[in-house]
């Protein structure tokens, strides 16, 4: 498996070369609270080789400004996916076609998944 980290900036770009490459099959998409960021990461595999092969993308992304361009326009096999680390993280992904929640209710505050985030007292500053 190749793993590239890359920004933000650079996820489009480097998606629809691997795309081109024959890497379509989105495997995983989803995140990491790493306490200080967060961390986005994506597999996509190569479905036509032998050996499938696979690409897999770290993006680090701002604690408190999580957003990303949503990949759905080149890879629709992410809606879903995108929506749950949206729910769960709070990953805003610019262009969703169809971004809220997936998982739990829509009144729901915060996002637990997020290691600020507390049972009682909801997300923490």
């Amino acid at each position: 498996m190749t793993k590239e980290r890359i920004g933000a900036d650079q996820l489009i770009e480097v998606v629809r070369r691997y795309l081109a490459a024959g890497y379509v099959y989105p495997v995983v998409h989803t995140a990491v609270d790493h306490g200080d960021h967060l961390e986005l990461t994506y597999i996509l595999r190569h479905l036509h080789e032998a050996e499938p092969g696979e690409r897999m993308l770290k993006i680090p992304l701002s604690y408190d400004d999580p957003q990303v361009p949503s990949l759905t326009p080149w890879v629709p096999g992410l809606v879903f996916q995108e929506r749950e680390v949206y729910d769960l993280f709070g990953v805003i992904y610019d262009g969703h076609p169809d971004m809220r929640r997936l998982l739990l209710p829509d009144d729901f505050s915060g996002h637990p998944l997020r290691k600020s985030y507390t049972e009682t007292g909801g997300e923490r500053p």
